[in-house]
């Protein structure tokens, strides 16, 4: 048997969620021999929640000789989420238990990192939105001793292949109108359609194969060594000489209504677009500096939805869009908004460096205008996030008190799925020590009520 454990893209979709499929539930069709696929892997799962929640269930099935790919780190990294962010230490820690209890039951741990995302440059290079998730698990494989699908690497160099023109159609990403499920159109970097969700269990498959997890008898040879190809080129790239839309002289109906992003809006690079045409408008062209940049098909209630198939550089820019309809072009929409590319560190301004803080630690700052918040870690872990105000200031307090003691804290900004670099900030706490007379005088009875209002000093303030 192989199971498969893991996040959301692996993980095996029913008819209600098309076209979204997971590369574990495509690996039994590459599949000659008897063996049975166990796909247990679910939406939002990082090693941790997947350790406490379900390991125990799977490894009461699993018997020895069962191959277990475990494929986590897709969720694990978003520091934007305290209740899923699980830090790199943390990580390895985790997948070593798994590679432990898997190996005690006499089964066969295979790591298997995350997926490359739909993620382009402007000048169209893959890009590495993974972080140090995969060369962790590399890190775990190598110290154990067991196979590693470097997923990432694999995907990151057959999306360079394929290129930002055709990858979309191997995602769960359709037009508004397209897919009867999606009426108002989806964007998803992240997730498979069944034809890409194949393409990486071939991946998969033949990394098993490679590394002598399973024999060629086992699998399907002619559908592993069918040669690569190419996925058809997106609609909008089919679209004949769209430039000639922005020479017509007469102009039919009214312009699209873009709702986002909002005029003078400060965006990430992968931003998306949404507004509504008037009736009767079937598709829109996107314009920079006269250049087309991509279109959308127009839902039947005028709605849109749409992202560039590369990452807009970063600066001010200005989008002209005009909708094509039976009787001709529309008047143009423009957009202005800015692209950031990078976010700076944050200012610290409390607790004050190298100096003194009570256990009740207030921490101040400031971070560059237009983020969204900033999260504190301590040793990597996580303690706490907080907004970032309209002026570009913040404040945190943590509910519990600090120990006595030298702390080192970072504080990481957030604008969307972009990251600063790590501000720091050292303190020193004075408080009771664990060992201190005060705390076992002060725990060596019942709080006081309302019988007295004595209340001996238990080392808490």
């Amino acid at each position: 048997m192989i199971f498969v454990l893991g996040d959301s893209v692996p993980a095996p979709r029913t008819d209600e969620e098309a076209p979204m499929a997971g590369w574990g539930q495509k690996i039994q069709e590459l599949l000659v021999a008897p063996i049975e696929v166990a796909n247990y892997a679910r939406s939002a799962m990082t090693t941790r929640k997947y350790y406490t929640e379900r390991f125990a269930g799977m490894l009461n099935r699993m018997s020895p000789g069962d191959v277990v790919l475990i494929g986590f780190g897709g969720v694990d990294h978003m520091i934007h989420n305290g209740m899923r962010y699980v830090p790199v230490p943390e990580y390895k820690e985790l997948l070593a238990l798994y590679v432990d209890y898997i190996q005690s039951e006499g089964g066969i741990p295979v790591l298997v990192t995350p997926t490359a995302r739909y993620a382009f440059s402007p000048t169209g290079e893959v890009k590495d939105t993974r972080g140090d998730y995969p060369r962790a698990m590399a890190d775990v494989a190598m110290e154990r001793g067991v196979p590693l699908i470097d997923l990432t690497g694999i995907t990151m160099a057959l999306w360079a292949r394929i290129g930002p023109t055709r990858l979309r159609q191997y995602f769960c990403w359709v037009d508004a109108g397209e897919h009867p499920l999606h009426p108002d159109g989806n964007i998803d970097s992240s997730h498979f359609n069944h034809a890409g969700a194949y393409e990486v269990a071939r991946l998969v498959v033949a990394g098993l194969v490679e590394r002598s997890v399973l024999n060629r008898a086992d699998v399907d040879v002619a559908a592993l060594m069918e040669p690569e190809g190419l996925p058809p080129v997106s609609q909008e790239f089919t679209v004949q000489s769209p430039e000639s839309a922005l020479n017509y002289t007469e102009r039919v109906g009214t312009a699209p209504t873009p709702a986002r992003p909002a005029p003078g809006a400060v965006v990430g690079p992968m931003t998306k677009f949404s507004g509504t045409a008037p009736p009767g408008t079937h598709y829109l062209l996107f314009f920079e500096h006269g250049q087309y940049v991509g279109g959308t098909a127009v839902g039947a209630g005028g709605q849109w939805l749409w992202r560039r198939s590369v990452e807009w550089a970063p600066g001010e820019h200005l989008v002209q869009s005009v909708g094509l309809a039976a009787g001709g072009c529309t008047p143009m929409a423009e957009q202005h908004f800015t692209v950031i590319g990078e976010v700076a560190p944050a200012v610290v301004t409390a607790p004050k460096q190298d100096k003194f803080a009570g256990p009740k630690v207030r921490f101040a700052g400031r971070a560059q205008p237009g983020t969204s918040k900033v999260v504190l870690l301590e040793n990597g872990r996580l303690i706490g996030a907080t907004a970032v105000d309209e002026k570009g200031e913040w404040h945190y307090t943590h509910a519990h008190r600090w120990k006595p003691g030298h702390h080192t804290v970072e504080v990481v900004t957030l604008f969307g799925a972009l990251e600063s670099p790590p501000a720091q900030v050292r303190f020193k706490v004075v408080g009771i020590p664990e060992t201190s007379g005060i705390r076992s005088a002060g725990n060596a009875r019942e709080e006081c009520g309302e019988v007295c209002n004595h209340r001996p000093f238990s080392g808490n303030w």
